[in-house]
Order: C-alpha cells, then structure tokens, then sequence
C-alpha cells in the first residue's frame, strides 16, 4: 500500500477552517486519510475507484456536507440531471479499511450540528471488494439516490455482500446497515445502536425506527449474515427478507408498535440464540412460509406487547427460552416448542407443533394453550386463569394443577389425558386414558421443590416420580435440565419416565466444550456455530470469548464448526459419555483481507486508562496510571467533541488513580444518554476512550 494521501485526481479545495481539508472526486490510487488532518470535510462525494483502497486510520473525523431532511424526495439526496446531490456520500468501488483503536474512534458525522440536519451514505456497491470498520462512529446518515435503481439507504449501505463492522456505534442514522442484493460474508459484531434525536416527523417507513434492513434481490446463492453481540436501544433491531444469525444482541426500548426483529424468509434456516429481548411490543415477529426454518434458543424475552415470539408458518424449534410477561405464538407452523419457561405468559400452539418440556405458571390467562398438535407431553401448566385450551390433543405426562378454571370455552373436541396429575375432574367431553392421579392442594404442594417461588424440580418421594407413560417409545432423551431421561428414580429396578419436565435424581447427559482459536494467529473466535452432525437443530454457539459448551446423549459425534469470514471446520468421531465433559479444540483460518501493519505506525500512549462498568448507570468509576510524578487533565467530552465536564486538572504522582464521574457537566446537570468520550493529557500526551451512558 503506497503511503499518498491525496492524488491528482482527488478534489482538494481551499481549507474552509483551520486543519480542515475538503475532499471528494476519484481516488484512483491507495489512499490514507490520518487525524494530522482532522477533519476532512466531504463537500463532493468522494468514489473510491475499483482495485483501490481507502485506509482510514484511527482518530480520523470525516465530515459531511449535509441537508434538512424532511421527506424522501428532492435534489438536496437525489442525483437530479447529472448534478450531485447536496448532502454528500462515500461510493466505494473497491475497498474501506477504516480501523480505529477503543482509544481513537474513526468518526463520521455531519458538517453543519442543525437539526434535521444528514448526509447521504458509504455505499458498497455491487463488485465491490471487502471493507472493514473498527471502531467507527456513525452519525445523522440518510440516504443517497444515484438512480433510479439505485436508492441507497444508510450509514453503511452494503450491496455487494461483503463487509466486517466491528466495536461500532451508529447514532441518529435513517438506518444504520442496509444489506441488498448478495450476502456472500457479513458481520456485525460488538456495535452500538441508538436513535438519540428520531427522524423528520414527515419522514415515514422505516425511517427512525429501525437499525438494520436486509433484503435478497439477486439470484445468486447467498450466504447468512452475522449480527453478534450488539445493543439495540429506541428503533427495531433488523428487518430480514434473509437467513441471519442473530446471536448476544440485547433489544430495548423500541418504539410503541414496534416489533425487536422482524422476519421473512430463512430458505436455509434462521439462528437467533441467546439474545435479549424487553421493551418492544413483538420481540420475534416472524412471517414466513413452509420452506423456512427458524431456530430459537436461550433468549429471554420480557416485552410490553403480549408475544415474545409470533411465528406465522415457517417449521420452527423453540426451546430453552425464558418468557416474563408475554407468548409464544405459532400460527400455521410446524415444529418443536420445548423447554422452555413462561412465568406469566402463555404457550399457544395452533399447528403441527410438538410440546414439550415446558413450564406455564402465574398467567392472567391461558398457561398451556395447545390446539391439533401431535402430542402434548411433560408440561406444566400452574396457577392460571385456564388451565388448558378446548381442543382434541392427547395431554400426557403434564402437571395441570392450581388453575382457576379448566378452560374459557366449552371443550370443543375430546382431549385425552393419560398419566397426568391433575386437581380438576374431567368433564364428560374428555377421555380419561388411565395413570391420571388426582391431588388437593396439600398434595400439590409436595410434588416439588418450591411451587410458590416457582422451582418445579421434583422432590424426594414426589408422586409424580415413576409415574410417566410410553416409556420405551419416549424420543427425547433428556429433560429441562438436560438430565437424562428415562431413570428410575424411586428404585425399584424398574426405569420409568416421571410425569413433568424434571426427571428425578438422574443423571447428567454428558457435555462437549471447548474453545476455537484462529489458525496462524492463535487469537480466539468469537460466535461460531457450532452443530452435531451437521443436524441444523442440534446446536450451540460460541461465546464472545470463542468457548461453546454442548449437553449430549451417549454416543460418538461429528462436529461441525462454521462462521464468517473464517473456513468451516470438523471434528470426526467424538465419544461422549454421560456425566463426562470431552474437551475439544477448534482452529479455523480466517478470510478477512489481511492488512499490512507496517504501512502505518500509530504511537498511542494507553496510560492503562478504562472505565468500569461501561455501559453504566448512573456512574463509573475512570481509572488511570502514570509512569511518573505529570501534570494530569482528564476531560469528559460528548460525541460532538465538546468539553462536558473537567474531572481532574492538577499535578498527581506516579502509579494508580481513579475518579468516578457521575453523568453530570460542569453545572452538575445530569447529561442525556448515549456515547461519551473521556480523554487524559499527561503533560503533552494524549489517550481517549469511549463510555455510553444507557439510562
């Protein structure tokens, strides 16, 4: 990469203000942009010509001549007669490597700080090659339209379905990330997203209210995004037209009416783990159609609307999920809804869906509302205003006790219950099929470990132990714990499955863990997709920190290891036994372009300086160390770059310090959410981080 900053035929115009330098036109060689000559002020639109890179290094400040953005129309974004639009844009035909350091964010923002105020887009267009961001910050984009074909929408508008967002915050944007036409490798990991100021109100759509858009228009074979470990405050999460991975995120505060995530179309099956879903009033708002397939794991779901999960369609696996306050909905699917908890929620299953392992207590309404499934087996429904929906579904094995009615309609149908535990007689529409027991109140209350805190774990002697039915034809061998399943847990010698979720005193399925390295760095890999036998199904995820752990029956495995931006990996032929922990570990190579380092130096003195918590509210705690007895300034400063609050301005001696600021400014006013920048200047050396304020 040649070290040249600006080459002839780039645009450079006479500085507007001191140290600014205005750009635009063609870059049509490897050019850097560095922080000596913050800020460069976009006043064309700057086109980064194919087979060229664009290196962005850290501490950089783009800004961008901007306009009021109050509808989707007009010249002030739109190409109209060969003329460029006002607010002005990135189009990139080759490549973006814009890494910043958590010390030095690469800020892109707007050039005139008036509200309503946005410029246009970075857009990636179709052939483009791959553009990473680090550490990059994206404020007040719009949209740009270069055709009729070509409206783009977004701080980062990827068409040719190649990008890596890494430890990003996007702030004020229209949309933040727009995905069209391919998804060949793409990753959104560790950002930040908020709407601060929302949209123009003449500004409808989707506009302010949603961070991602993805969308499949080409008829290429497309592969599946990453949005992995990332905060989602005040707009929808992600509109997807595609399969996605959608791993660790946390959704909250999303607009009345709004759903967390909305979903169409997952031909090659949609993967949402272990995220976290409140305040929005669907979490997971899913229409697709019979060919897709949605798996939905470990999330906890709190929402204002009444369903953590709406399925319309689509064969769906629902299971170790935790639900406070709201449904799980499927409409027309087909699946396995299991293990999961719903403390004051409900599990309506109209469909071809298998129930079980399931906890419905405390609900206002229904606790287990199952219509024409397969079968119903191992559930609990407690402590509800119904106990069961009016349908013809054979209930075995489940624990329907303490609700205040059996159900809200007549029984429609002729239900069947075989070897529950129930404290209700049954009408004459329903059959008894045998092994039922009856219990009061007092012998409900014996059945588990702590029935009014909600632990339905089986005591010792628990009527419901040994008493299940269809033992031998059981096909899940494990329950909510993922203990084995079928034991005898009263020991006769006889092994006989328990009635309910729990099975008492067995054992644990054995488990496979371990961590994932990259193959010549040694550095870990975070969220990779880790699955049994290459069963779509049968899954878990790695953390953020490249470690997976994975409870399995009794037998040898294949595991299959896969992400982007990094070759998929096996493992061959892995025994596992039960109560057994097998250790394995994972190398795989990465894809990513890899970046010469040696093209810059940056010198950037750390100072050991970080904040803790971050995010945090209403104060953190800013530590610091010095090499030796300094003049000391440390600074609060908003996104804008504007001073907040002085902390500490005076002469302190070597080694450890600390100071807490409490979210207040110089006048000790509480200060607004979002992204703040703290800064120390020990005698004439700089170091910044970034800390957001969430309230």
């Amino acid at each position: 990469m040649k070290k040249i900053l600006f080459l002839f035929s780039l645009l450079i115009l006479n500085s507007s203000i001191a140290n600014a330098i205005e750009v635009g036109g063609h870059l049509t060689e490897d050019t850097i942009w560095n922080p000596d000559n913050n800020p460069y002020l976009v006043t064309s639109g700057v086109y980064v010509n194919s087979n060229v890179t664009l290196t962005i290094l850290p501490g950089t400040i783009v800004k961008f001549n901007s306009a009021y953005y109050d509808d989707l129309s007009g010249d002030e974004f739109y190409f109209s007669g060969g003329e460029e639009p006002e607010a002005k844009f990135i189009r990139c035909e080759g490549k973006i490597i814009a890494e910043g350091t958590e010390q030095d964010s690469i800020i892109f923002t707007r050039m005139q700080d008036e509200e309503y105020f946005h410029w246009g887009t970075i857009y990636l267009p179709e052939g483009a090659e791959t553009s990473i961001f680090k550490h990059c910050v994206f404020e007040y984009a719009a949209v740009t339209g270069f055709s009729l074909f070509e409206q783009v929408r977004a701080a980062v508008a990827v068409w040719n379905g190649k990008v890596s967002i890494e430890n990003c915050s996007f702030i004020d944007n229209d949309t933040a990330v727009s995905i069209e036409r391919n998804t060949i490798e793409i990753s959104v990991i560790n950002s930040y997203f908020n709407y601060v100021e929302f949209m123009h109100p003449n500004i409808q759509n989707v506009s302010g209210k949603e961070f991602f858009l993805i969308r499949y228009i080409s008829n290429i074979d497309t592969g599946i995004p990453l949005i992995a470990n990332n905060i989602f405050n005040n707009g929808t999460a992600i509109s997807s037209y595609i399969s996605i991975y959608f791993i660790a995120n946390k959704i909250d505060s999303v607009p009345s009416y709004h759903d967390g995530m909305y979903l169409s179309d997952s031909p090659k099956g949609s993967y949402l783990y272990n995220n976290k879903f409140e305040s929005c009033d669907i979490g997971i708002n899913a229409f697709a159609s019979e060919e897709d397939t949605l798996y939905i794991k470990k999330n906890y779901f709190a929402v204002d609307g009444s369903c953590g999960i709406e399925i319309h369609d689509a064969y769906v696996e629902i299971s170790n999920n935790y639900f406070e306050g709201c449904d799980v909905y499927t409409e027309y699917a087909s699946g396995k809804v299991f293990n999961n908890t719903s403390n004051n929620g409900e599990v309506w299953t109209p469909g071809e869906i298998e129930v079980y392992n399931n906890i419905c207590f405390n609900r206002e309404r229904y606790g287990l509302k199952v219509g024409y499934n397969p079968y119903c087996v191992n559930n609990i429904s407690i402590n509800n205003e119904y106990a069961i929906w009016s349908a013809t579904v054979s209930y075995e094995n489940c624990i329907i006790i303490g609700n205040e009615e059996l159900t809200e309609h007549n029984i429609n149908g002729n239900p069947i219950f075989r070897n529950c535990i129930l404290d209700f007689e049954l009408p004459e529409e329903c059959i008894d099929g045998g092994g039922n027991i009856w219990v009061d109140s007092l012998q409900a209350e014996q059945i588990f470990e702590d029935i009014e805190n909600g632990d339905f774990h089986l005591i010792e002697g628990s009527l419901a132990i040994d008493a299940g039915f269809d033992t031998i034809g059981y096909y899940y061998p494990f329950d909510v714990d993922y203990n084995t399943r079928v034991w005898d847990g009263d020991n006769n010698g006889s092994a006989i499955i328990d009635i309910g979720p729990y099975e008492y005193g067995a054992p644990q399925l054995g488990k496979i863990t371990g961590y994932i390295t990259e193959t010549d760095s040694g550095d870990l890999v975070d969220y990779v997709l880790i699955k049994i036998n290459n069963e779509p199904g049968n899954f878990t995820f790695a953390d953020s920190v490249g470690y997976f752990e994975i409870q399995l029956p009794s037998a040898t495995y294949d595991i299959y290891a896969e992400r982007v931006f990094y070759e998929d990996n096996i493992i061959y032929s892995e025994t596992v036994e039960n109560e057994q922990t097998t250790e394995i570990a994972f190398n795989m190579t990465s894809t990513l372009p890899q970046i010469n380092a040696d093209n810059y130096i940056l010198d950037i003195t750390n100072y050991k300086l970080k904040n803790y918590p971050n995010p945090f509210n209403p104060e953190t705690i800013i530590s610091f160390s010095i090499p030796n007895h300094s003049n000391v300034e440390l600074s609060v400063f908003n996104i804008k770059g504007q001073k907040v609050k002085t902390l500490i301005n005076e002469k302190l001696h070597i080694g450890k310090h600390s100071i807490i600021w409490s979210g207040v400014d110089e006048h000790n006013k509480t200060v607004s959410s979002g992204i703040y920048l703290y800064k120390i200047r020990v005698n004439n050396q700089e170091s910044v981080k970034r800390m957001i304020l969430l309230k």
